[in-house]
């Protein structure tokens, strides 16, 4: 007598959807999510050729001009008057922190670079620093990349950082990091971060 062929029970598929969606759910609220992480800084606006802005004058010693052209090659550019006498160096993203450091520093009292001045800064009396009204200006094309543009902006931090550090280990003997608010406020103070951003334009 021949066997009958048992039928196989189907899958009940109606609570799937209502699983899949409560697993959805608890995966959303239990993950954590990186966040994107990111300078400070918001982007130069567009120049606008109808703007008048009122320059104000600096010496020219107390200015880094740095330009970033499309090919996303560093420049630093120094004008003697205009001219002939114009310069243009190019500078390895690899240089550039040395270079800025250099500069806000002036360590040497190089002539071409910042001017001295004597200052009073808190807990630490009169000290002849690079003067307050230096200037770090920063220019890039509308064709920059955004990642050269990030990058520029970290060496440009890192710099501040070395030069906060090695002052603050210099003038209280430990780190700027762990010095006490009042006692960072006075580095900074010392070697105010002054960055100008121009706003994107073509080169010349």
């Amino acid at each position: 007598m021949a066997r009958k062929k048992r039928k196989t029970p189907g899958i009940n598929g109606s609570s799937s959807a209502d699983i899949a969606f409560m697993l959805l759910i608890f995966f959303l609220i239990t993950t954590s999510m990186d966040t994107d992480k990111g300078l400070k800084r918001r982007l130069p606006p567009m120049a606008d050729k109808q703007q008048q802005r009122q320059d104000v004058e600096i010496n020219d010693r107390n200015i880094l001009r740095l330009l970033v052209n499309r090919q996303d090659k560093i420049v630093v550019f120094h004008r003697n008057g205009g001219g002939a006498g114009d310069q243009t160096i190019p500078v390895r993203l690899d240089e550039l922190k040395d270079v800025v450091v250099n500069f806000i520093t002036n360590p040497k009292d190089d002539p071409a670079l910042p001017e001295k001045e004597v200052r009073e800064v808190p807990y630490l009396g009169n000290l002849k620093l690079t003067t307050s009204s230096y200037a770090i200006s920063l220019k890039n094309e509308v064709e920059t990349s955004y990642q050269m543009y990030i990058n520029v902006q970290n060496e440009l931090l890192k710099a501040y950082n070395e030069v906060w550090n090695n002052f603050a280990q210099e003038k209280f003997h430990q780190k700027f990091d762990d010095l006490s608010p009042a006692k960072q406020k006075a580095v900074v103070e010392a070697y105010p971060m002054h960055i100008s951003e121009m706003p994107l334009s073509n080169l010349k």
